[in-house]
């Protein structure tokens, strides 16, 4: 028997992908499953060339669709866009799906993990990406803004740690042992 999908949501940079390529590689039964990469290879081109020629309504109905084509899928672990729980519907389905986790990191980490990325790969930060005070106000309004979507979660994980190596698998065991909690005291 499949067991069910594990929802990674969270501000962008929070660690979602990192984090949940990391827990299929611990976890074997697990595929990962990145939302935006699925998105932009069903459209044939990226989240950003998306936003650009057909604006970010068309790309929430599209991620929309992969996100309950994806929920149907057993062992998985799903990293979400930071805006795939802003839609009720999405988050609906997410709770019943399987389990959501609310990755949070703190603002300066975000802030440090978007500038050490491409600007053109995240749309929402492009025109503050060079700005370190602008990025950190949109970022801490973002989290403001989807906090009550963000906070429907089953759980909630600090995802600050995942700069190395080590960091990274010391924060794979303590959301596994997380989770492990989390399902055990569904059971009783």
């Amino acid at each position: 028997m499949a067991a069910p999908p594990v929802f990674l949501i969270g501000i962008m940079a929070s660690g979602k992908s990192t984090l949940g390529q990391a827990l299929s590689e611990r976890l074997p039964d697990y595929t990962f499953v990145d939302l935006d990469s699925l998105v932009e290879t069903e459209a044939g081109m990226t989240v950003s060339e998306i936003f650009a020629h057909h604006g970010q309504e068309h790309f929430r109905s599209l991620e929309s669709d992969a996100l309950r084509r994806v929920a149907r899928q057993g062992n998985a672990i799903v990293a979400c866009g930071g805006g795939t729980p802003c839609r009720t519907e999405n988050m609906n389905l997410m709770l019943e799906a399987g389990t959501v986790v609310w990755l949070t990191a703190p603002t300066d980490v975000i802030v440090r993990r978007l500038q050490l990325a491409p600007a053109q790969q995240r749309p929402l930060v492009t025109a503050a990406h060079g700005d370190a005070a602008a990025l950190s106000a949109l970022v801490e309004r973002l989290v403001l803004e989807r906090s009550d979507a963000y906070g429907r979660a089953h759980l909630q994980f600090d995802s600050s740690r995942l700069e190395s190596r080590s960091e990274i698998d010391t924060s794979v065991e303590q959301f596994i042992n997380l989770l492990n909690n989390f399902r055990n005291a569904k059971v009783q």
